[in-house]
């Protein structure tokens, strides 16, 4: 081969290698589960060699996006939906569930990016992307995906349940367990207070009650809800104090403030049998509040 062949033949070879340019990804992303804001978050990058900025940018911004999109399906394989079953558990068991979350992640919001010329002149993209909880105006949330509904109470649950158990009898509550409510109108939602509880953040939170006859009784669950409210809203909102609870507008301008006794090892939040009393009375007559998943855990 002549040398103006071999010439031609090694530039042929440099410009296909330059359009097949694959960039480099460096799975080192990070993210969150926001329970008070209603989403689950990922950070990706991404890196393109050094060379003209009109080329690297959209090859590093590609390698973000595809390293937050994994990194944004090992975040969510880890939400909990109830203390012993995490989002995983129901992708190992149900291919139906693995490609519907799949599907949300693809559709995962790009919420910030930013781009960073390296030392060596390579360009660094930064990426975050966001799928919402629960509750989504637009997109499909994690909860519509996992199609979670009243059958997903955990076994651990007491068979006992408010509404059919007389609550008439039921002990004065101590000194220092104060039930904030007025009840000369009509209850509109209820805020449980952890006051600092360790208790863990879960798609599908359990109240109970003691001193409520001889055994715990079921206060709430996704069995309360309404199946469309759980599909579209979930059954719960969290916050990180009262007052931040009383800013969610679902609960309306009458909730009720119930601080929790005490949280079990299954993780189910204890109140007591005052809290299970008004409760019972004031979902009574076709206000039940529950059953529209009017309800805010608020760790303080």
């Amino acid at each position: 081969m002549g040398m103006k062949k071999k010439m031609t033949a090694f530039w042929i070879t440099i410009l296909v290698l330059s359009l097949s340019y694959t960039p480099m990804v460096y799975a080192t992303g990070d993210g969150e589960i926001n329970w008070v804001e209603g989403y689950v978050s990922a950070i990706g990058y991404g890196a393109a060699a050094k060379g003209n900025m009109a080329q690297s940018k959209p090859m590093s911004r590609r390698a973000a996006i595809g390293d937050a999109y994994r990194n944004l399906l090992e975040m969510i394989k880890g939400v909990k939906v109830d203390s012993a079953t995490t989002i995983e558990n129901f992708m190992v068991t149900q291919d139906v569930i693995k490609t519907q979350i799949e599907g949300v992640v693809k559709g995962a919001k790009l919420h910030k990016e930013t781009y960073e010329v390296q030392p060596d002149g390579s360009l660094m993209a930064t990426v975050e992307v966001r799928v919402c909880i629960s509750g989504c105006t637009s997109g499909v949330s994690i909860v519509q995906a996992l199609n979670v509904g009243p059958h997903n109470d955990p076994p651990s649950l007491p068979q006992k349940r408010l509404m059919e158990t007389p609550v008439e009898n039921v002990p004065p509550p101590p000194k220092d367990y104060k039930i904030v409510c007025d009840t000369s109108r009509p209850v509109t939602g209820i805020i449980v207070a952890l006051e600092g509880r360790v208790f863990e953040r879960v798609l599908l939170p359990v109240v109970i009650a003691e001193e409520v006859g001889d055994s715990l009784v079921t206060i709430y669950s996704a069995k309360n809800v309404k199946p469309a409210v759980i599909r579209t809203y979930g059954t719960v909102r969290y916050a990180d104090n009262i007052e931040q609870a009383l800013k969610n507008q679902r609960l309306g301008n009458n909730a009720m403030i119930i601080p929790a006794s005490r949280v079990t090892k299954e993780n189910m939040i204890v109140v007591k049998g005052e809290a299970a009393r008004l409760i019972k009375e004031t979902t009574a007559h076709g206000n039940d509040y529950l059953s529209e998943a009017k309800v805010v855990i608020a760790a303080h």
